[in-house]
């Protein structure tokens, strides 16, 4: 397979696990809003005063219409990575509008994108909009490859901060976490000392391993599994379902990384 054909292989997964992430999100801020938990957080007259330059965009009309318009896009970015016709206008003009919309919503609840989930589906759906336009090949790989550096940092960051941490090699910050009332944890989920600190040595062991993803492609794919798995756990444990979502999208990326890496070194 070519190089061509892999590259327009991931991005087409990138498009469609983007897509239905970004649904995901609009589904359940129409619900929030449904409900009224958004009420008192997002009301006009409230925060009209400190949104200076933004005001216009930041009206209850259109946040409330920001639902639609997103699943519109999501959609739009679905059908682009399904069609060979016209499916690189599409899908940069969808991703583009997507990223303005994830932009418009982060910056109305907290002021900033928040390093989260929100950050890296933003980071994507650029990436997506750059590897889809009209520019030259080395460009549109650059993206991509952008995209797992987002991926390996976001890794070596946070393990790098755990394994300063004392309480994280004993099991103790875990414990911590799982006692949180607001994350909601199953009482299900075991509590073992033991357990726990096993559990943190290994999440460390994961974060700061994440470069052995660009061995090869294979060591990327185990990776990615791995990863996956991380993020899946920490959404049935701590409810953290947007990261799996936002992380999914953009984890198809260390392969075409590695991929790249290997082909022309």
């Amino acid at each position: 397979m070519s190089l061509a054909t892999e590259f327009d292989t991931v991005t087409r997964l990138m498009q469609a696990l983007t897509a239905l992430a970004m649904i995901v999100v609009a589904l359940e801020w129409q619900a929030m809003q449904a409900s009224g938990v958004l009420r008192d957080v997002w009301r006009e007259e409230t925060l009209r005063g400190w949104w200076g330059w933004r005001r216009l965009l930041m009206r209850d009309g259109i946040t409330r219409a920001m639902p639609w318009v997103q699943t519109s896009l999501a959609s739009l970015l679905l059908l682009a990575a399904m069609l060979d016709d016209r499916r690189d206008s599409m899908g940069a003009m969808a991703a583009a509008g997507l990223a303005v919309s994830v932009w418009h919503t982060a910056v109305r609840v907290r002021g900033t994108m928040n390093g989260g989930s929100d950050g890296m589906l933003f980071i994507v759906l650029l990436m997506l909009a750059l590897a889809t336009a009209p520019v030259s090949t080395r460009v549109q790989h650059a993206a991509v490859v952008f995209v797992a550096a987002q991926v390996l940092l976001s890794y070596l960051r946070a393990g790098l901060v755990k394994a300063r941490e004392r309480d994280w090699w004993n099991g103790t910050a875990l414990s911590a976490f799982l006692a949180i009332p607001a994350y909601g944890v199953p009482r299900w989920i075991p509590r073992s000392p033991l357990l726990l600190r096993v559990a943190s040595i290994g999440v460390i062991a994961f974060e700061l391993a994440a470069p052995i993803a660009l061995v090869s492609t294979s060591s990327a794919l185990m990776y990615t599994a791995v990863a996956w798995c991380f993020h899946l756990a920490t959404a049935v444990v701590f409810g953290l379902n947007r990261f799996v979502l936002a992380w999914s999208a953009a984890l198809p990326a260390l392969w075409f990384a590695a991929r790249l890496l290997h082909a022309t070194g």
